[in-house]
């Protein structure tokens, strides 16, 4: 499968043009050729990856949202794993997959357009930033939770995948943290957080525990660079923190 993308002008004129083309996000036609009409919207890449497709599973629960993103993070990052991380930072790209390719507008018709919004299109179809290539666009963000946390030290190189998939307000505040592309930060606070869900039991919430543990990582990189931490570390310093916040009842 050789990628595409988006020509500048083409991704500006749809990123302008959402309020106006919103039912057609909805439909199941391939409805670019007619609204571009002679207009050059696209070129092909010269990077070639494996085909995915991904899960039609039916979700409602925020449980299963986790569980299938899961799914297809593996599958996407199988698949286009031989991508560079400047090649996966292409809005252009994402944006055109997302645009483009009939069974991936279909994932994202099933994950997230049962109440089309127009701030819905702009964060799953578009890629508009760093944040938005990470933890929006519905594609980027599979093929960047892999990579940052894809393990090829372990046997099951996904174990890190697993735990970031907690939930998702978890997946989203761990990407959103100082963590960011630093993969042994991410390893640290992921195990960290996975250290602490064995120690608490299994209907007490962990959220308001990680997001001030977030808080406290932020205020210790300012004075400690985490740079210098190895991620058994920074595991320790998620892990310890939470049990203390724990232990205090919590104290906001």
């Amino acid at each position: 499968m050789v990628l595409g993308y988006f020509t500048e002008n083409a991704y500006e004129r749809l990123l302008q043009d959402i309020n106006e083309n919103k039912e057609k996000y909805m439909s199941d036609e391939d409805w670019l050729l007619s609204y571009f009409g002679d207009t050059e919207y696209y070129s092909q890449s010269t990077v070639a990856v494996k085909d995915f497709t991904p899960s039609e599973a039916d979700i409602r629960t925020n449980e299963e949202k986790s569980e299938d993103d899961l799914v297809n993070t593996r599958m996407m990052y199988e698949a286009f794993k031989d991508l560079t991380p400047l090649q996966a930072s292409n809005k252009y790209m994402w944006t055109y997959l997302c645009h483009a390719v009939p069974k991936y507008r279909k994932y994202i018709q099933r994950r997230w357009m049962e109440n089309p919004r127009v701030n819905t299109i702009r964060t799953r179809y578009f890629v508009t930033g760093y944040r938005s290539l990470l933890n929006d666009n519905a594609l980027s963000r599979l093929w960047w939770y892999g990579y940052l946390t894809y393990d090829h030290s372990n046997s099951n190189p996904y174990h890190l995948t697993e735990i970031l998939f907690t939930n998702q307000t978890i997946c989203t505040d761990v990407m959103d943290t100082l963590n960011r592309t630093n993969f042994n930060r991410i390893k640290g606070v992921l195990l960290g957080i996975k250290d602490f869900k064995e120690v608490i039991s299994p209907d007490e919430g962990i959220i308001d525990y990680f997001r001030e543990c977030t808080k406290y990582l932020n205020r210790y990189g300012a004075v400690t660079s985490l740079e210098f931490l190895d991620f058994e570390e920074i595991r320790h310093l998620t892990f310890e923190y939470m049990v203390r916040l724990r232990n205090a009842g919590l104290a906001g």
